[in-house]
């Protein structure tokens, strides 16, 4: 709240050194629940600093629906469009904007796993000088500790990956190091395309596990209702990193919220329409973290909720 109304101070006159509006864009991968709740807090951000819309900035958002060749397509047109500031949404946006945006053009993302390993730069604070953001890296150690809390019997979690994404890749090597300090394996079950999430999934259902722990990627997210039904089919319990995701069979749900994450991507950007360069700005993950759960699965699996959970958890509100 400190920093928004810092923010908000500074922009009062912000219209004293620009003659014209700000150019911004925000470009999202995909129509995802995760991406849009990036986007609004992006929206929402710039908007609590202070800023006008029309006034002081003019704002166009791009949504490549999934579409690689839309990608390229946006970011070849952001890139002629000379904007004073790009905003990208998920890995993908990031990675396009950083191949084909420009080095002149001012970069700062969100909904991103790894900025680094996604070529931002070679650490959080070596990074290139015209990008900065807000990474969201899931809380995998978080959930390690919470399945062998409360499914102490545990002893293979299951996910299906996507290795095209390289955020995908980085999510299940991390969990996976998470889940054998806490004594369990990970089995992981790589997809290609959409078309292969079913089959994917009875696989992954078939392969000796104790339970499914979806790890968030563009791909799995839009085909995650397939993967919750063969697990409950199976009755195999399913966790989640997704909020949205809980709402469809998930039991327990350990995430990053993206709309917080936008609001922090947002007061980065504000920094930097106000003269701040992104090479000063580390990367930083997201401080926001959600611990929900639904008690009826709860109680159907018999999961085993301790004193401290219950204080801390949110009960899903059907």
């Amino acid at each position: 709240e400190a920093a928004n109304a810092e923010l908000a101070g500074a922009g009062t006159g912000l219209n004293d050194s620009a003659k014209k509006p700000f150019k911004l864009s925000i470009v999202l991968y995909s129509e995802t629940e995760f991406a849009e709740r990036s986007r609004d807090g992006l929206i929402d951000g710039i908007k609590n600093a202070g800023l006008a819309e029309s006034k002081d900035y003019t704002l166009k958002i791009y949504n490549a629906q999934g579409d690689m060749s839309t990608l390229s397509s946006i970011m070849t047109t952001i890139k002629a469009d000379r904007v004073d500031l790009l905003m990208a949404v998920s890995t993908p946006a990031l990675q396009a904007a950083l191949r084909q945006a420009g080095a002149d053009t001012r970069i700062v993302f969100t909904a991103v796993a790894d900025g680094v390993k996604a070529g931002a730069g070679k650490s959080n604070t070596d990074h290139l000088p015209n990008v900065t953001g807000i990474t969201t890296r899931s809380p995998f150690e978080g959930m390690a500790k919470l399945i062998r809390e409360t499914m102490p019997s545990v002893k293979r979690v299951g996910t299906l990956f996507t290795p095209a994404e390289i955020n995908s890749v980085l999510s299940k090597d991390w969990f996976k190091e998470a889940l054998q300090k806490q004594g369990m394996d990970l089995v992981a079950i790589p997809v290609t395309a959409s078309s292969d999430i079913p089959q994917a999934a009875v696989e992954l259902c078939h392969s000796d596990i104790q339970m499914v722990c979806q790890i968030a990627d563009n791909l799995t997210r839009p085909g995650f209702g397939l993967i919750s039904k063969k697990a409950a089919g199976n009755k195999i319990p399913l966790f989640v990193f997704d909020s949205s995701q809980i709402k469809e069979a998930g039991i327990i749900c350990l995430s990053r919220d993206y709309y917080e994450g936008g609001l922090e991507a947002a007061e980065v950007a504000v920094k930097i329409l106000h003269g701040q360069s992104p090479a000063q700005i580390p990367i930083c993950n997201t401080q926001s973290e959600k611990l929900i759960y639904n008690k009826e699965l709860a109680e159907k699996f018999k999961l085993n909720l301790s004193e401290a959970f219950l204080k801390k958890a949110t009960v899903l509100k059907k």
